[in-house]
């Protein structure tokens, strides 16, 4: 039996107006986003270039009135710190220290684990077991 296609109610759009609806607003944000972007990466500019620096190294620029609440913008200076391992390898050998500051961590070796489902040492069962399946769905509109 062929489907037959209903008009629209105004006050129910039906999935082709939701359709619609979601790319037209998709479009949309899409389109504010880069403009966010555009005038966000303009307003770095402008904290990197004339703002002020405080005593932990943040960049301050005041406005010359209130916007909504906001009346300075900053530029907020983060530390990280980071292991360099070649540095740490070679300055701890050279001290004598690496037995000490290095420990072994067993990892498992994945591919010797798939070898023993060949040899038949362990089960489909098991490997499922160990390796479990997870199912995650991604939203999209196709053309």
């Amino acid at each position: 039996m062929p489907k037959v296609i209903q008009k629209e109610d105004p006050k129910d759009p039906g999935v082709m107006g939701k359709v619609r609806n979601y790319l037209m607003l998709k479009r949309k944000v899409d389109e504010m986003s880069a403009d966010r972007d555009s005038l966000k990466k303009d307003l770095i500019d402008l904290v990197d270039t004339e703002g002020e620096p405080d005593e932990k190294g943040h960049l301050w620029y005041n406005l010359p009135e209130e916007v909504d609440g906001v009346n300075a913008l900053q530029r907020q200076r983060k530390v990280s710190q980071r292991l360099d391992a070649d540095v740490a390898e070679a300055l701890l050998k050279e001290k004598g220290l690496q037995d000490r500051c290095y420990k072994m961590v067993p990892v498992l070796d994945e591919a010797e684990v798939m070898a023993c489902l060949y040899e038949d040492l362990l089960t489909e069962e098991e490997i499922d077991k160990m390796f479990p399946k997870s199912v995650s769905y991604v939203f999209l509109a196709k053309g």
